[in-house]
């Protein structure tokens, strides 16, 4: 049901204050892309361990609706309601060790990766931040709420202090 309830807010954020933009938002790449993360993380919510084999046979459609939304959005990712991809044609990868908070932006070109020694909950950003085309973030790290990432920054390193602007490779605090 909470999958539900963020798929409810995701769809609210790509409409803007545009409501009409309904009729035609289920042919977007955005749209399917995350209706196929929300599903996914419901079912691997449900099953637990096993939903890794249970979804094999399945792996072929996910791949078709991944490929057309050009979204790779792990199903053990954590994200909360209201992700907006506003240029999905140059795509988006994010990584299943990833926690991440509500109202995340992202450009496009966006990778948020994590290396092979990331624990879970380790790999962890803040509420309402904001990246920047082609920003790339490889954790473990901690970035905290109102966080902005420059065009093509390559953040390495923590930042918690809300608010702050990171930018540069790699990324350094400007404000």
């Amino acid at each position: 049901m909470t999958q539900l309830t963020f798929f409810t807010q995701d769809v609210k954020r790509m409409l803007g204050k545009y409501k009409i933009r309904i009729l035609h938002i289920w042919l977007s790449r955005v749209f399917w892309g995350v209706l196929m993360y929300r599903i996914e993380r419901s079912f691997f919510l449900i099953f637990k361990k096993y939903y890794g084999v249970l979804r094999v046979p399945f792996i072929p459609i996910f791949n078709i609706f991944y490929a057309y939304s050009n979204l790779d959005i792990n199903y053990k990712a954590d994200i909360k309601g209201g992700i907006l991809v506003l240029h999905p044609a140059v795509g988006v990868v994010i990584s299943g060790q990833s926690v991440i908070g509500k109202n995340i932006t992202l450009t496009g070109g966006n990778i948020i990766g994590a290396k092979k020694t990331c624990e879970p909950g380790s790999f962890v950003i803040g509420d309402y931040c904001n990246f920047g085309a082609n920003a790339t973030l490889i954790g473990p790290l901690v970035l905290g709420n109102n966080i902005t990432v420059g065009a093509s920054a390559c953040v390495v390193k923590s930042c918690t202090e809300h608010g702050s602007i990171l930018m540069g490779v790699p990324a350094e605090k400007t404000n």
